[in-house]
């Protein structure tokens, strides 16, 4: 927890010092969205069984670029993202449960900081990749049905809440119009694998 915070931390710090050096340093603010699912490998640490599920994924985003502007090779990504998934079928939270029949649904709630590497950045479209780190709020809710050894059927409900570490790997391709909007086709993994779009706004 205190690497994370202090990664945060150092990464804004860091960025506001070059700013203030550099009047050609240039922000933006964006939005993007994305299809989102979650591996079966994530959803094991938390469920003994569970159907696939998938959802979609929306993401405020701060930018901030070198002293170059938007043609700067690195540049920086803060993200608030928020993506919700639902599924159906047969549902287990340990092995000794009981197996439910039914729907869940897993929303999260991320903070991240990135580090973005653009490839050949003076071409007005480029490739990039990066990597960054954060903190998020999972949600797990699951309800369902099942018999008991007298044939009697019983609802159950499961819900848990847990604060996880965030992982960022974004690769995508970017194009820039006039230094003042920024579009990007964008796939990655954000604690699940998405694909999507964003749109920014430079100044």
């Amino acid at each position: 927890m205190k690497k994370i915070v202090l990664f945060f931390l150092c990464s804004f710090f860091s960025l506001a010092i070059v700013g203030n050096d550099q009047a050609s340093v240039k922000s933006g603010i964006g939005l993007r969205f994305a299809g989102f699912g979650i591996p079966d490998a994530l959803l094991d640490l938390f469920l003994f069984e569970h159907p696939s599920i998938s959802g979609n994924s929306f993401a405020f985003e701060i930018r901030s670029f070198g002293e170059r502007g938007s043609k700067s090779t690195f540049s920086a990504v803060y993200g608030v993202e928020y993506s919700r998934l639902a599924g159906e079928g047969d549902w287990r939270v340990e092995q000794y449960h009981r197996r439910i029949h039914g729907k869940g649904r897993v929303s999260q709630l991320s903070l991240s900081a990135s580090i973005i590497l653009n490839i050949m950045p003076s071409l007005p479209i480029h490739p990039y990749i990066g990597g960054g780190i954060g903190l998020g709020r999972v949600s797990i809710w699951a309800e369902g049905v099942y018999r008991d050894n007298l044939g009697v059927t019983i609802n159950e409900t499961y819900l848990v809440n847990k604060i996880i570490p965030v992982g960022h790997l974004p690769v995508g391709v970017v194009m820039n119009y006039a230094d003042k909007i920024e579009a990007r086709v964008e796939a990655g993994f954000k604690n699940g694998f998405y694909f999507g779009a964003a749109l920014s706004y430079l100044f």
